[in-house]
């Protein structure tokens, strides 16, 4: 049963320290895990996931070249870093859902929506499995810190958690419960092994980093609003369109800073999270999976924010695996969030439940067909992507082709209704469309069809 942080122990346990949980050495140890993800000695016993909010992945610095992640980089060189990773939605409530159950939402059966009323806007139903259920029923104590209520029982996507918090605050915030959580855990014995997961809310607009992280904006000419404010942010976000030209280019360049020093300050609190963890013994003999829930768009395509589309700029994902034994790599092959509860399932060996979709790292077939959708502020859109080709389809009947083999920014549109890698990708993401709209409940626009495709 979830229990809320206020009936965690009121007592203060020691902490854990490096004499009470085993190391690593450096001597030859054997090998075990699978192709991808490789371990010295044995896998580690215990799991933390570390994921962050509206996080795009060319803001890391493995995958781009803003100098913004020194840390995460440190991380990822010591790890395992996935590629050619992406997200199942491009909201928090629909990428959390599909990553934590190992499938996506239409094949669960329940869409997250962002829109609408009380009746529209359906929550997770009661009983569906997620990765905290199936490591609980092996043993695995289990805790969840969100700082976004779309993670959160509100909206049924953290069942099989044993202890759950939100609290307000920053990341160093988050880090505090979840300590306390996993502290609790181990101290009293409740379980020999423990899931810890913390989702931080840096950086999601409103973008407001300490000043020392705001880096070139005395630069600029000053913007005459305040856009650290939230409101402001997002008024200002929708008079673009309308502004002189002049006037989107100033506002562009405000808004990324601020957002770049956001990426700064999460990869800072990181660090402090990180040695705070190590320092208290909690990373001796376990694997740390960082990942974001989806991307920001800065209009690229025409929108800011996210929740609009699933171009890259809201929808790659990254992925990175860590731990004292891990045997780092970088993996290119084509991976889907929705692949993270099955890997560990089957490092664990959890014997794989017929509801996981998603494949084990290093195992899904070639030409395995990607998906991701959202019912979101722009209505339906759906994307498919098959050894690099993408098509995104918005059920106003816009239909787009890109070729990101050639070009990842999506910047150049391939549909052409006779061309044989449209009608492919079509027969793929029609039939996702179609089950798409019978989840929908009450008079969200339906998907139009192109006239001119089957």
């Amino acid at each position: 049963m979830l229990l809320p942080i206020a009936l965690l122990c009121a007592c203060n346990p020691p902490d854990v320290t490096d004499e009470t949980l085993p190391t690593y050495s450096e001597i030859d140890q054997p090998e075990v895990g699978t192709d991808v993800l490789t371990f010295r000695g044995r896998v580690p016993k215990n799991l933390i996931f570390l994921s962050i909010d509206t996080f795009r992945k060319d803001h890391v610095g493995i995958h781009g070249s803003l100098g913004l992640t020194p840390f995460i980089d440190s991380i990822a060189q010591q790890g395992v870093v996935l590629d050619n990773h992406s997200q199942c939605s491009n909201w928090t409530y629909g990428s959390t859902t599909c990553t934590l159950a190992g499938r996506t939402n239409i094949e669960r059966g329940q869409l997250p929506r962002l829109n609408g009323n009380d009746q529209s806007r359906t929550k997770v139903a009661p009983g569906t499995p997620f990765l905290a259920t199936w490591l609980g029923e092996v043993g695995f104590f289990s805790g969840l810190v969100s700082a976004n209520d779309w993670l959160s029982p509100n909206w049924g996507n953290t069942q099989g958690y044993d202890r759950f918090a939100k609290p307000g605050g920053n990341a160093l915030t988050v880090r505090d419960k979840g300590m306390e959580i996993i502290r609790e855990g181990v101290a009293k014995g409740i379980a020999d092994k423990w899931f810890l997961h913390m989702h931080f809310m840096e950086p999601h607009a409103s973008y407001d980093p300490p000043s020392a992280n705001i880096v070139g904006l005395e630069d600029l000419a000053p913007w005459p609003e305040d856009l650290t404010d939230r409101p402001t942010h997002y008024d200002a976000r929708d008079e673009w369109p309308t502004m002189p030209a002049a006037d989107q280019a100033l506002l562009e360049q405000h808004l990324r800073l601020l957002y770049a020093g956001e990426i700064r300050t999460i990869d800072e609190r990181l660090e402090t999270i990180w040695k705070d963890l190590d320092n208290q013994g909690y990373l001796n003999d376990t694997l740390v999976v960082i990942w974001n829930d989806h991307g920001e768009q800065f209009w690229e395509h025409g929108q800011q924010t996210h929740a609009y589309d699933l171009y890259g700029e809201e929808n790659d994902g990254f992925a990175i695996f860590w731990s004292r034994n891990i045997e780092p790599k970088r993996y290119s092959g084509p991976t889907s969030t929705i692949d993270l509860v099955p890997t560990l399932l089957d490092l664990y060996g959890i014997e794989m439940p017929s509801e996981v979709t998603g494949y084990p790292l290093g195992t899904a077939p070639a030409g395995r067909p990607i998906f991701a959708e959202a019912l979101a502020r722009r209505g339906g859109v759906q994307t498919v992507t098959v050894d690099g080709w993408k098509m995104q389809y918005t059920w106003s009947g816009k239909v787009e082709v890109y070729d990101r083999n050639t070009d990842p920014r999506e910047t150049v549109d391939l549909y052409s209704p006779t061309d044989p890698k449209t009608l492919e990708l079509w027969a793929l993401i029609k039939p996702q469309a179609e089950a798409m709209a019978t989840l929908v409940v009450d008079g969200s626009p339906s998907p139009v069809f192109p006239p001119e495709l089957p």
